[in-house]
């Protein structure tokens, strides 16, 4: 039987490679947004921001 130590040990071990994986898959999505994004951009889909900002300050009212 394991020792509380080795055992300690091991969750340790465990939850920071758990953490590392999730680190990774947050990048990995980030990554692929930016991606579409420039693709995007790429293509010509874009918005003038003045049509958007007067979009959300329909929907959202404006912050002044």
């Amino acid at each position: 039987m394991a020792s509380g130590e080795n055992l300690r040990q091991k969750l340790e071990n465990d939850v920071n490679e758990l953490a590392k994986s999730r680190r990774g898959n947050r990048l990995t999505a980030l990554d692929l947004a930016i991606g579409r994004g420039i693709a995007d951009a790429d293509a010509g889909r874009l918005k003038p921001i003045g049509d958007v900002a007067a979009r959300l300050e329909d929907k959202y009212g404006s912050r002044s």
